[in-house]
């Protein structure tokens, strides 16, 4: 079994009507029941000619990264996100099937890394920065890669951004995703507050009905100190140590 631990300077969710830790603490008590008419997720980190032109998941995220990295030395970043800008890009799409002329802006912001790029960009933060995908394994591989740099450097601190949004209408025949677009922002650094294994897992599809990073948040606020999430193909066991 692989296992790697780190330590959490900073936790910060960010969701629609999901703003506060109490607010997260109901959901996670509510059997993550979502808010019905949530208000909007706040942007005031964002400068307004910037936010104007960028997607809702992309303005998550970056408000997230931006709330969670205020006041910290970072010295590198990972965003991570199993979908990306999958719904710009579906949308870029159909406007080139339709015979319309693609947005400019919405072609260059529909790339991957779209709010990794827009973080530095805002922040003027000339920063090492990585944005990944490894399917529903998303979340951990990027615990993993900020493990690798920290054991490189002992006395730096990462942020991981993990953020992502349900696939559109088009995709639904092969997902079943019920969660609302989010963001999980982490300052991370060397330590043994948490740890992460996990093993090979031989079985059918597991039931996978929120993002991990998402599940994490939910333990936490929750106060659990043991739990495991079962993907397709690794099961996950974390540990919170007092």
């Amino acid at each position: 079994m692989n296992n790697i631990t780190f330590n959490v300077k900073k936790l910060l969710p960010l969701s629609a009507g999901l703003t506060s830790d109490k607010d997260w603490q109901s959901w996670a008590n509510q059997a993550h029941q979502w808010p019905i008419d949530a208000s909007a997720v706040p942007h005031d980190l964002i400068p307004a000619m910037a936010r104007r032109r960028m997607s809702k998941l992309s303005k998550i995220a970056v408000q997230a990264a931006i709330a969670a990295s205020q006041e910290q030395a970072i010295d590198y970043i990972i965003f991570s996100s199993r979908h990306g800008e999958l719904t710009r890009t579906v949308q870029l799409l159909k406007d080139i099937i339709a015979g319309e002329d693609a947005s400019p802006t919405a072609f260059s912001q529909s790339v991957h890394n779209t709010a990794a790029g827009l973080f530095t960009i805002l922040t003027k933060q000339a920063i090492p920065v990585s944005s990944l995908s490894a399917g529903e394994n998303t979340f951990p591989s990027a615990l993993i890669e900020a493990y690798a740099y920290l054991a490189q450097h002992p006395k730096h601190k990462v942020l991981v951004v993990d953020f992502d949004e349900p696939t559109p209408q088009d995709y639904h025949s092969f997902t079943s995703e019920t969660y609302q677009g989010y963001a999980v922002a982490m300052v991370i650094e060397q330590g043994d507050e948490f740890e992460l294994s996990w093993q090979a897992q031989h079985g059918e599809t597991a039931q996978y009905p929120l993002p991990h990073a998402l599940n994490m948040v939910s333990h936490c606020v929750t106060q659990q100190t043991q739990w495991t999430v079962e993907s397709q193909r690794n099961l996950w066991h974390w540990k919170k140590n007092a």
